[in-house]
């Protein structure tokens, strides 16, 4: 059987080649698309922390997202620490939170002056996130209640002041003011805005509040709440507190995703226009697949009548023209699914997102494959036993 069918490929090298375009097409696009969806959700889990896309955040102030890009349209000074408890306190379906408040010293070692941002937290952003250390510790409720003057530094700005090594114990100075670092987080690359993770530095909140810009306002609250199930009504939680405490509406309660994610709206585009072009390219593959096999029952009628004259069963010469058109669909559809598992694997690693090989997406595409291959053999095999051995016999 196969070796017939390799047989009549050599003969119709082109015309066999033309016909797997379609499915090789279909198979390309459908891989590559859920390979890149799928390496935009790890980014999106490594960035968010362990609870992914479950992350809230509370902002002071009107936010939309206008032609996918998200805009602060106005700002209060109206969220307070207060505003952090009441909500971890009095919102049953919150699990944690952690205000934060970003402050922008120059940051300074040993004559070297570099570029980080630094953010005052609760110890509870290790929980909100995932996020944790790599050395050393992150800070502790000590720290916040004592305006402690330490520091939990990023990867990047590890290296850039202290060179190679766990640099725990040594000092960073945020304006004149020396901090004592306590610890260095993991390695997490870029959130989904773009913004490097790996070059923050994290202070007690009290201390970024109070030592550093002397403020009593934040600039958001994140908020995790207790399951996916929980989302919901953790916002509606949060909205009726926060508008009982402020009187009026100053404030927005967005799923973090939507609100750093500027380019959501760029990847829903071209997931749709990839399940089209899969669409089109699979019908068109089917079309030639058809085409090519019941022009080849035509070209084949002799080795059909021999066969059955010799005892094959109508039913043989079935699945021999099913089974041809089922692997030359799946030829097709693999030579798809390895150049689009090559080109996912290349995107993934030059964007920085972690070599990521859709295999799932892969044999999703080529169990499609597999059945428009059988299906467009219908007709060709119920053709090819159509004919009578007798009749075909005759005409040579």
């Amino acid at each position: 059987m196969i070796k017939g069918l390799i047989a009549y490929f050599r003969e119709n090298k082109k015309r066999m080649v033309l016909s797997v375009i379609g499915v090789a097409i279909g198979v390309f696009s459908l891989t590559l698309m859920l390979g890149i969806s799928g390496a935009m959700e790890r980014r999106v889990e490594k960035s968010l922390g362990k609870m992914g896309a479950l992350l809230l955040v509370v902002i002071p102030g009107e936010v939309k997202n206008l032609g996918g890009r998200t805009l602060q349209l106005s700002f209060y000074p109206t969220l307070t620490v207060k505003d952090a408890e009441a909500i971890q306190q009095k919102c049953p379906d919150v699990k944690a939170v952690t205000p934060y408040k970003e402050v922008s010293p120059n940051v300074h070692y040993g004559g070297k002056f570099i570029s980080a941002k630094v953010i005052g937290v609760w110890p509870t952003f290790t929980e909100v996130t995932g996020f944790k250390t790599s050395c050393g510790r992150f800070l502790t409720w000590s720290d916040e209640r004592d305006m402690a003057q330490v520091a939990v530094i990023g990867p990047k700005v590890a290296k850039e002041l202290f060179g190679n090594g766990c640099p725990v114990g040594k000092t960073v100075y945020l304006f004149n003011a020396p901090y004592k670092v306590v610890g260095v987080m993991e390695k997490r690359g870029t959130d989904l805005s773009g913004e490097d993770l790996d070059s923050r530095i994290y202070v007690p909140l009290s201390s970024a509040m109070k030592r550093l810009s002397n403020v009593t306002y934040l600039d958001g609250i994140l908020v995790i709440p207790q399951g996916k199930e929980s989302l919901k009504p953790a916002i509606e939680e949060i909205e009726s507190l926060l508008l009982k405490r402020h009187g009026k509406k100053d404030f927005t309660v967005s799923r973090y995703e939507d609100v750093a994610n500027t380019q959501k709206q760029a990847m829903e585009i071209f997931s749709k226009l990839s399940l089209t072009v899969t669409a089109v390219a699979f019908g068109v593959g089917a079309l030639g697949i058809l085409a090519v096999m019941t022009l080849s029952v035509y070209e084949r009628l002799v080795e059909i009548g021999v066969k059955r004259a010799f005892g094959a069963r109508k039913r043989d010469i079935f699945l021999q023209f099913l089974v041809e058109s089922a692997l030359l669909s799946l030829a097709g559809g693999t030579a798809g699914a390895f150049v689009s598992l090559g080109i996912v694997a290349g995107i993934s690693t030059v964007a920085g997102w972690g070599t990521y090989v859709p295999v799932k997406g892969a044999a999703l595409a080529l169990i499609l494959t597999l059945i428009i291959g059988i299906v467009a053999g219908i007709y060709p095999a119920l053709r090819a036993v159509s004919f009578e051995p007798r009749e075909i016999l005759k005409e040579i």
